[in-house]
């Protein structure tokens, strides 16, 4: 379901968001969670200020560059729109830091303010490092443009393309111009909302999801309560592709399953494994992006690979056929969220939430995210307008309470990307039980996978 903006478009409907946007945009304002994409550069030397601040320019005149301006209707759908002023921070750092302190810093950077709906959308900062080394960062919002979107962006505006921001500044319609432009578009959206709406109340979606609870907390866990924030540890992960593809071609994978792999025997030793068959479900998102034109924020598919985890470090057949299952077939989850995607205007905040819960299954299939970006997009490296040593792509959560690590069982998020001639992984998690989970600990998790398959790999945390 591609929904948008072209010339011929009706007025009252330009610019709006995508249904699976607004879903987004709805969980953000029940949950106050931010997902966030971040892209770290990291230089030998100092960065060229000058290209650097020409490609900040350029990014600002993009897509990028945009906010949601919920509409004045209950009912109405929001829109994209430009930001009156701030635009984008930009902060340069003159004060050196360990070299060490890389990941701490990216994390630090990735939990300023970043706000979908009153800016900033994003923010860029430099970080000089006390061995010479120069370090980049860019953060964005999810709700502003999914990982393989931002990245296009920032290389369209590296290379000096790209499509610009086109949005009506913010508040620039009126409150009656909005009210009426609005009023047309719930009109235009009648039919499909009428029939999500049916088949919402035919599958009884909008029941509680009980399941989905996690055990009752101990006097400890009730102290801090459900409310309290967590802050999810992070390790990042380098090796050399010739290592890596090595590895795959030794266990007799084929081409892109030894993350898969890896990420469902890490997955394993976090404990993050279906009751029902012990088997681990890799949550696999595919970009549907179609150019630089499509304004969606979101333009993925979900797709789910179920891997038994035993074994893996010898044989990755299993990774084979599952990946040969997910060939060609969406995930059944995705149809149906497509199908329901009208209604969500008129649903109560909450159900939302409920909503996803039940797509997803959080309380039996314990979905881990597993994110393969591939070989980053032409350009993209030279932030500073030459090649940077090393690029390293995120997925950060922040704003993220006890009650949602509940929820969901605890969390595991695995982006990887190819750069020159290294493979990185940015790994995100946490397990409540029987503790939180520590950056420390996870790198002795992640450490532990490794040498399991018997991968040489830098780890930062």
């Amino acid at each position: 379901m591609l929904e948008t903006s072209t010339a011929g478009t009706s007025t009252y409907a330009r610019h709006r968001l995508a249904w699976l946007d607004q879903l987004a945009y709805e969980l953000f304002r029940v949950t106050g969670r931010s997902q966030l994409m971040q892209c770290l550069w990291l230089y030998d030397r100092d960065v060229n200020l000058d290209a650097l601040v020409q490609t900040y320019e350029r990014l600002t005149a993009l897509s990028f560059n945009r906010l949601i301006e919920p509409s004045p209707l209950p009912w109405g759908r929001p829109r994209w729109v430009k930001p009156l002023a701030g635009s984008i921070p930009f902060e340069h750092s003159s004060d050196l830091l360990p070299r060490s302190q890389l990941l701490h810093w990216a994390n630090q950077h990735a939990r300023a303010r970043v706000d979908p709906v009153q800016g900033p959308p994003g923010r860029m900062a430099i970080q000089p490092f006390d061995d010479g080394s120069t370090a980049v960062s860019i953060v964005g919002s999810h709700l502003v443009l999914d990982g393989m979107g931002a990245l296009r962006v920032i290389a369209a505006a590296v290379n000096g393309t790209g499509v610009p921001n086109r949005y009506l500044p913010q508040g620039a319609r009126g409150r009656l111009s909005g009210c009426v432009s609005d009023a047309w578009q719930i009109l235009a959206d009648a039919p499909r909302t009428v029939a999500a709406l049916a088949r919402i109340g035919l599958a009884s979606w909008s029941r509680p999801v009980t399941s989905g609870e996690g055990p009752a907390g101990t006097a400890a866990e009730a102290l801090h309560g459900p409310s309290a924030i967590v802050e999810l540890p992070a390790v990042a992960v380098t090796a050399e592709s010739r290592v890596w593809f090595a590895c795959e071609q030794r266990l007799g994978g084929g081409m892109n399953t030894l993350l898969p792999g890896f990420v469902a025997s890490l997955a394993s030793h976090l404990g993050r494994r279906r009751s029902s068959d012990g088997a681990v479900s890799l949550l696999v998102p595919r970009s549907r992006r179609r150019g630089l034109a499509d304004e969606r924020a979101l333009a993925i598919e979900f797709h789910m690979m179920n891997v038994a985890p035993e074994g893996l470090t010898a044989d990755l057949e299993p990774v084979n056929a599952a990946r040969a299952l997910l060939r060609g077939a969406r995930k059944k989850q995705t149809d149906v969220l497509t199908s329901l995607l009208p209604a969500v205007a008129w649903m109560p905040r909450t159900a939302a939430r409920t909503l996803v819960n039940r797509l997803f299954d959080y309380a039996d299939e314990l979905p881990v995210s597993c994110s393969d970006l591939g070989m980053l997009p032409e350009g993209l490296a030279r932030i500073d307008g030459a090649p940077c040593r090393h690029v390293l792509t995120r997925a950060v959560d922040v704003n993220v309470t006890r009650q949602d690590l509940e929820r969901s069982h605890g969390h595991l998020v695995v982006v990887a990307s190819h750069y020159n001639k290294t493979i990185s992984l940015c790994i995100e998690a946490c397990q409540l039980r029987p503790a939180p989970t520590t950056a420390d600990e996870l790198r002795l998790l992640v450490s532990r996978t490794l040498a399991d398959f018997g991968l040489e790999a830098v780890i930062d945390a």
